[in-house]
């Protein structure tokens, strides 16, 4: 009797064990991480007759073929503003979180080429604004 249930306890164990596996490995497979690369605070108090006073620039490296998300959290502290993310290669617009009268607080794009980005971070409508942005990579 001990056997039967030491045998039937050996194949519950490998079971599990092989369940554990199974969705271990899938999850790895099919499974998408965000790996976090930096937090942009901006806040702006005064409204400058000077445009790039009224504005945030860094630059940052980018990996081809990485997908990259901006997360924009706005009206912090309560300021009306919202922020406007223009991304840049050289001269040429990459990404921007407005088109039209479309605003996005989530935007993504898949790196085409390995190097330096300028991000350019103003608020819309020249409003004064306290916001947030993360951004991350996924992988």
């Amino acid at each position: 009797m001990k056997s039967v249930k030491h045998c039937q306890m050996i194949k519950l164990f490998r079971l599990g064990l092989l369940v554990i596996c199974l969705f271990g490995v899938s999850g790895r497979s099919f499974g998408q991480r965000e790996i976090f690369i930096k937090q942009v605070d901006f806040r702006l108090d005064h409204i400058s007759d000077i445009d790039y006073e009224n504005e945030y620039f860094v630059t940052l490296k980018f990996n081809k073929g990485t997908k990259y998300i901006f997360k924009i959290a706005n009206h912090l502290d309560d300021y009306i503003g919202e922020a406007v993310i223009e991304l840049m290669d050289a001269d040429i617009l990459v990404l921007t979180n407005v088109l039209g009268d479309k605003y996005y607080e989530n935007v993504s794009f898949v790196c085409s080429k390995t190097g330096f980005y300028d991000l350019l971070v103003k608020f819309r409508d020249n409003l004064k604004g306290n916001s947030v942005i993360d951004i991350v990579m996924i992988q």
